[in-house]
């Protein structure tokens, strides 16, 4: 049998559009927000031969973990997500987009003493006044930490975990060993 010209172009497109898209893991990136406002947004992209994977706990740990940083106790997804073009191909179809994702965050913002600052510190510089400074410069008064229970360790260690941004398979990876002390 021989194939024509067309009918080989025929051929090619039919087996090209039945190849499946390939199943991709797509990894949550923190895109923006507002500390005033209390919204974190994540985002994660993909293109036209994707078809992405999330898992919406990743997406879930690093909103709470930016919610944490500015003195928040949690956070929840709003409803939904947008999903937006970033590539154009050559006709004008989209060929990239990203999808975006908001996160509400929780707790009162007035009860808490002090937001993490980028560090993990929760103690914020002390500050004298500049009259005491002056007159007669004071030590800053040192407070002596309570130890830590087992299950307050396991959760301070969760809590600087989250703030390293790692990538999911480590991030489990260490969430285990602490789990497993």
């Amino acid at each position: 049998m021989v194939l024509t010209g067309f009918s080989r172009l025929a051929a090619a497109f039919v087996f090209l559009a039945a190849l499946p898209a390939c199943s991709t893991h797509k990894d949550f990136y923190a895109t923006g927000g507002s500390r005033a406002d209390g919204v974190i947004d994540v985002a994660y992209d993909f293109n036209y031969l994707e078809t992405p994977v999330v898992d919406l706990k990743q997406a879930y740990t690093i909103a709470r973990s930016k919610c944490s940083l500015w003195g928040y106790v949690d956070a929840e997804p709003f409803g939904g997500a947008t999903q937006e073009c970033t590539a154009r191909r050559g006709f004008g179809d989209c060929s990239a987009w990203r999808v975006s994702k908001k996160y509400q965050c929780l707790g009162n913002l007035g009860s808490v003493s002090a937001p993490l600052n980028y560090l993990g510190s929760a103690q914020p510089p002390v500050q004298v006044p500049a009259r005491q400074a002056v007159a007669s410069p004071q030590p800053a008064p040192t407070a002596t930490p309570a130890p830590l229970s087992s299950a307050e360790y396991k959760d301070r260690q969760i809590d600087l975990l989250m703030q390293q941004n790692l990538p999911y398979d480590e991030y489990q990876k260490r969430y285990q060993a602490i789990m497993a002390q």
